[in-house]
Order: C-alpha cells, then sequence, then structure tokens
C-alpha cells in the first residue's frame, strides 16, 4: 500500500481557500463570456432576444456548476426587475410575453427564473446521489411550509375542479411556491453565515439598481399625474424597499460597521427617491412597523441605549409629520400615512376614493369568503360581487387579486390554509425575535432585525395592497431563512475539518488511518 504523505492531508482552511478560489475562477470566466457574447449578441440582434439567451445559458451553467451560486441569482435577478418600469425585463416574465426580449412564442409559460431553479436543483439532487451520506436539511420552518404549499396545491386543484380560468391560476400560484422553493435551495445549500450576507447584499444592490431605472422612467414622463407616478414601480417595489431602510437604521441604531453604513448611502439614495416618488402609503405604513420591530428589538437587548435614542427618533418623526401635514404628493407621504391609520377623514379627494374602493372591495372578500368558508373558492376564480365596486377594468386581474392579499389567501385555499399561512409567518417571526436576542455581531444583528421587521411589514402592507408577487416572495424566502437559520450556522471557517479517503481526524488534528 502507497504510504501516505502530507498531501493526503486537507486542513479545512486550505480546502475552504482551494472551493473559494476555483468559485471565483469559474464566475470569472463566466463574467467574461457572458461580455462578449452579449456584445456579439446585441450588435447581431437589436431586438435583444440572443442577449437574453446568451445570459440565460450562462447563468443555468453556473447554477448547475455551484447551485449556491444558482441561489445568488435568483435572488438578484429576481429583485431586479419590473413589470411596470422594465417591461423588456425578462427574468420573471412567461417566454410568452410579447413585451419581454426573451418572447419565444405563445403558450410557452415558463419563465427564466423557473429555468434556473431547474439548473440548480438538477445540480443539487445530482450531488446529493453522489453522496451516501446525503441528508435533507430541514429548516426551523420546513414543516409550517409544507403545509401551507399542501393547501395551496388543494386550492390549486380545487379551482381546476370548479374550472377555473388556467393561465390567472397559474398567475396566482407561482409566488407561494416560490417561497419553499427558495427556502429548501438556501437552507441546503448555505453552510457559513458569509453566504446569507452575499445574499442579501445582492438583494440591496438589486433594488438600488432597480430604483435607478425606476428613475430613468420617471425622468421620462410628460405628465407628472398620480397615476404615473404610482407607476414607478410595482405595488410590491415599496415594501421591498422597505427592508432595505430598516437594515440601514439598524445599522445606526445598533451601531453596525462604519463603512457599510458609507457604503451603502449611493444605495440608499435611488431607493428613498424613488420610494417617495411613487406615493405608497401603504408602504410606509409597513415602514413604521418595520421601525417599531427595530426599536423592540433594541429595547430588549440595550435598554440604555433604546431610552437614549427612541423619544429622540420619536420626537423628530412627529415633527416631521406635523411639518408635512398639509403637504401633498411624496413630501406629505409621511404625514399621509399616518391619516390613513388614524385621521382618514383629513385625505386628500384621491386617497379617500382608494379607501372608499378597498373598503367596498372588503365587503365583497368577506361575502365570498362567507360563501365557501372552509375549502374556499381555489385559485383562478374570481372573488363575488355583491356591491357594486368603481370600474378599475383596466387592471383585467381586479376580480382575481385584490387589495387585501391576506383575505385573499382565505379566498383561495380556505380556512386551514388561511390559518397555515399566518402560522408560518407567526413561526418565522417567532424564530427572527429568538435569534435577534442571541446573534452576536452588529451587522448580523441589523440584517437578522430587517429579516424579522420583513415579514411583519409584508403582512401590513399586504392588509391593504396588492402583495403576493415574485419579488416579495423571493424577499420572503431569504428572510424565513435569516429569521430561522442564519444564527444556527457556525461562524465562517468554523466548521470539521476535511480529509480525504484513508484519513480521519480527532478533536481537529489530522491522523493517519491505521496501515496508511
Amino acid at each position: 500500500m502507497r504510504s501516505m504523505t502530507p498531501s493526503d492531508v486537507v486542513d479545512v482552511g486550505t480546502q475552504v481557500r482551494r472551493n473559494e478560489v476555483r468559485g471565483w475562477q469559474l464566475c470569472a470566466v463566466i463574467m467574461v463570456l457572458t461580455v462578449i457574447a452579449g456584445v456579439i449578441a446585441r450588435n447581431t440582434a437589436p431586438a435583444g432576444y440572443s442577449v437574453a439567451l446568451v445570459g440565460l445559458v450562462l447563468a443555468c451553467t453556473a447554477a448547475f456548476a455551484r447551485p449556491a451560486v444558482g441561489v445568488h441569482i435568483i435572488v438578484f435577478f429576481s429583485l431586479l426587475g419590473d413589470d411596470h418600469v422594465t417591461p423588456w425585463y425578462p427574468f420573471t416574465k412567461n417566454m410568452s410575453s410579447q413585451e419581454s426580449m426573451f418572447f419565444v412564442g405563445d403558450g410557452f409559460s415558463m419563465t427564466p427564473l423557473e429555468t434556473v431553479l431547474l439548473a440548480t436543483y438538477a445540480s443539487f439532487f445530482l450531488r446529493a446521489l453522489a453522496d451516501t451520506e446525503w441528508r435533507l436539511k430541514r429548516g426551523a420552518l420546513f414543516r409550517p411550509m409544507v403545509v401551507f404549499v399542501v393547501f395551496v396545491a388543494i386550492g390549486f386543484a380545487k379551482g381546476h375542479l370548479t374550472g377555473h380560468d388556467r393561465t390567472i391560476a397559474i398567475f396566482e400560484v407561482r409566488p407561494m411556491v416560490y417561497i419553499p422553493l427558495v427556502y429548501l435551495l438556501i437552507t441546503n445549500l448555505f453552510t457559513t453565515q458569509r453566504q446569507y450576507r452575499i445574499t442579501f447584499a445582492l438583494a440591496v444592490i438589486a433594488m438600488s439598481i432597480q430604483s435607478v431605472f425606476s428613475l430613468g422612467y420617471w425622468r421620462g414622463l410628460t405628465d407628472l399625474g398620480r397615476e404615473e407616478l404610482e407607476a414607478l414601480g410595482e405595488h410590491t417595489a415599496s415594501v421591498t424597499m422597505d427592508v432595505v431602510f430598516v437594515f440601514v437604521l439598524s445599522l445606526v441604531v445598533f451601531r453596525g460597521t462604519r463603512w457599510k453604513k458609507w457604503a451603502l448611502l449611493p444605495l440608499l439614495v435611488p431607493m428613498l427617491w424613488a420610494f417617495v416618488l411613487a406615493q405608497r402609503r401603504a408602504g410606509m405604513v409597513a415602514l413604521f412597523a418595520g421601525i417599531v420591530v427595530m426599536f423592540a428589538v433594541l429595547f430588549v437587548r440595550d435598554r440604555r441605549r433604546f431610552w437614549h435614542i427612541a423619544p429622540v427618533f420619536g420626537f423628530f418623526a412627529l415633527l416631521l409629520v406635523a411639518a408635512t401635514w398639509g403637504a401633498s404628493g411624496g413630501l406629505g407621504l409621511p404625514a399621509n400615512a399616518v391619516k390613513t391609520v388614524f385621521f382618514p377623514g383629513q385625505l386628500e379627494d384621491a386617497d379617500q376614493s382608494s379607501n372608499l374602493y378597498r373598503e367596498i372591495e372588503a365587503f365583497n372578500l368577506w361575502y365570498t369568503i362567507w360563501e365557501s368558508p372552509l375549502t374556499g373558492f381555489g385559485f383562478g376564480q374570481p372573488f363575488l360581487v355583491v356591491r357594486p365596486m368603481p370600474d378599475i377594468s383596466f387592471f383585467e386581474y381586479w376580480q382575481y387579486l385584490p387589495h387585501n392579499s391576506v383575505l385573499w389567501v382565505w379566498i383561495k385555499t380556505g380556512f386551514f390554509g388561511f390559518v397555515a399561512m399566518l402560522y408560518l409567518f407567526g413561526r418565522a417571526i417567532h424564530r427572527g425575535a429568538q435569534s435577534a436576542m442571541r446573534v452576536v455581531g452588529k451587522d448580523d444583528l441589523a440584517m437578522v432585525v430587517a429579516g424579522l421587521a420583513f415579514p411583519i411589514m409584508f403582512l401590513v402592507f399586504a392588509y391593504v395592497d396588492i402583495g403576493w408577487g415574485i419579488r416579495p416572495a423571493v424577499m420572503l424566502a431569504v428572510c424565513f431563512a435569516l429569521c430561522a437559520d442564519f444564527e444556527g450556522l457556525a461562524p465562517d471557517g468554523d466548521v470539521a475539518p476535511i480529509t480525504r479517503p484513508g484519513v480521519h481526524s480527532t478533536r481537529g488534528q489530522m491522523v493517519r488511518a491505521p496501515g496508511g
């Protein structure tokens, strides 16, 4: 038998460094090929299809080569798109969407996001089959998520059996299916806290770039009316931005790393600008809820600092609301959010009309629920209209996607599906609160607090606005994992030693196998 040599023993640090170098080399090669192929394709196909095709092939290649990179790709490019501002953007759109640069043909309902998901899962399962000791890692939210998805599947079947619109049903179900799919990848592929940080950073960068697109769209508007400004982003764009705002505030409140605060400033400016211009009151109210969560964590962790900061913050917040109480447009957004909750009678006519529409809609939603409270109506079925509503037929899904996206779940999945959703969110919030109490690093604490705040902000937002979309669904998956599974990971590099065949380890020291 060949005698063992020092090269047969690989310590953890060396192996990790080798893996990182190989990974970055692969990413560098893919990026170079992407640029070269993109330039060539752009010169030969002005419509952009070739660019999209090359990008998708390279994204799938990277996801298959390194599934964890596939998660980064999914999160980044999902949060980058926006139907209103960038209708040509293909990643979250069906390849049957004619306005998309990745239009393949009518009836082709698959999206590039799903293609990358398939490539990532294919690599994930192939690697699992090759490892005889592989076991599925069930994250802390695995079981409640499975229960919720089962009721979503039942709702889809119920809609199908009662003659639903299949295209609309798939459109409705997609975000709910993406949540467990992305969550399962994160909890099984991410083995270090550093991977969570990278994903969260990519999410912030993607939302900032999207805000730049929104501002570019705004500069090209000739009519700056209320409806045009609200089209600066999807309905859910503001609530995903709220995560970044809470994260930045948490870095300040919990005294995070100084350079990160300065690095986030150029990313924060376009987001804040686009957020104010869009005038989404629901997004502002949700942000208030997120800030309350942040100060609740501060109160428990550092009560002395809480009493130094919270009263001052509250005073200036009240001063800002008072100073802009009579203002209109984006300048009056904080005051309008307060009016919406406490003084709806003082809102402008347009906002009061919007509130009235929601009230009538809520009456119809409750009527629909009581018609089938246990099983619901299923996906692809419209809610019942027994009280006439103002005409918003310009929105083709007005009878399928109501503003109250919380009651919408009850209508689609029935009472037990609704309870399963609430339990999933409640469990995530519970685990997130525990994690926020235990996490050590201040930067990590700010990130976990933002992850904890998002499910709460999402529920607040979804109660009064259309909430179930692809972007918030992907962000929910990331934040669910941050809440429930991030803190339990060992610090980066603090993992068990790795040895090659014929070598075993004892208490972290490399030992040759007997007879070696």
